[in-house]
């Protein structure tokens, strides 16, 4: 038996069953090896108020971190989408600011340890109703030789419903149609978007309708041109007196009309100011007179200035 014991081989085979029979014992007392693991961000989700005129404004934050504990295996095999982070709302009953504990539901054969952060913040508005009117802005230009004649909108009144925090922030509605390159008239469907005073869109509000017709009339550009005003007057100023400078504010008109009707207008005269028995000088907004055919374009009246000074 000594001699047995005596033998390299024999001893090495020995120590190995021993460390064997060791790891069994230790592995016997401690069978439920564990392993912690964080997920995250996890996206909170929320149960549905239960009154019909409130709304969530906000979480915050909307996302978590989860950590989970179970054997290395579940754990390792545990994924994201398996993790569900949300938060009860069904005994809020009024507008305002609550801290709601986060509850979480893991996958089987693992145990929540932590949820980061176990509380969020929830913003509770009340919905409410504002009505609007409808603004329609065309975008662009027509193309060359063509102008805009007029532009309309389907609806003259929209409605927007929304948290009440929102509808506060929104100072119009209008109805974006481009009109670049057109060269007829059309009619298109466009969105109405709700804008606040930095002309950015609302967010979390619905408009209604939500859909409007806008009709644009395109024309072509009238013939034109741009001519000097010449101040007429009539009578005399008071005996000793005269006449002097006289100005026009502003001094040229933009006139349009039939190209046979322009090209026989050099200039447009103002109605007649009467100057007749006057000591002093005469200021007045006095129309303009276009000839047969011609229009103004900008302009219909000007101011015209007569100055009234002793002769000699």
């Amino acid at each position: 038996m000594d001699r047995f014991l005596e033998n390299d081989s024999v001893l090495k085979i020995i120590s190995v069953v021993i460390a064997i029979l060791l790891w069994f014992i230790v592995s016997s007392g401690n069978p439920t090896q564990t392993t912690n693991r964080s997920f995250g961000p996890i996206p909170l989700s929320q149960s549905s108020l239960t009154r019909a005129n409130l709304s969530v404004g906000s979480l915050d934050p909307n996302t978590v971190t989860v950590t989970l504990k179970g054997s290395p295996q579940s754990v390792q095999n545990a994924s994201v989408r398996q993790i569900a982070a949300f938060v009860e709302l069904a005994n809020i009953t009024r507008s305002g600011t609550y801290s709601v504990p986060v509850r979480v539901s893991v996958p089987d054969g693992t145990s929540l340890v932590e949820v980061v952060p176990n509380h969020v913040v929830v913003t509770v508005d009340k919905l409410g109703t504002k009505h609007f009117s409808v603004a329609l802005h065309t975008l662009g230009t027509p193309s060359p030789g063509y102008e805009i004649k007029s532009s309309a909108v389907s609806v003259k009144e929209a409605s927007v419903n929304g948290p009440t925090n929102q509808l506060a922030q929104i100072r119009s509605v209008v109805a974006d149609v481009s009109v670049g390159g057109r060269a007829a008239d059309f009619q298109e469907q466009v969105i109405l978007l709700p804008l606040n005073r930095k002309e950015q869109v609302v967010p979390d509000v619905q408009v209604n309708p939500n859909l409007v017709t806008a009709t644009v009339a395109i024309q072509p550009i009238p013939p034109q041109k741009t001519v000097p005003i010449v101040v007429k007057y009539t009578g005399r100023p008071a005996t000793g007196y005269q006449v002097g400078q006289i100005s026009v504010t502003p001094a040229t008109v933009d006139i349009t009309g039939t190209t046979t009707a322009l090209s026989g207008v050099s200039q447009v005269n103002t109605q007649a100011v009467s100057v007749a028995g006057l000591t002093s000088t005469v200021t007045e907004t006095v129309p303009l007179a276009f000839p047969k055919g011609i229009s103004g374009m900008t302009i219909n009246s000007v101011t015209v200035t007569l100055t009234i000074s002793p002769t000699g």
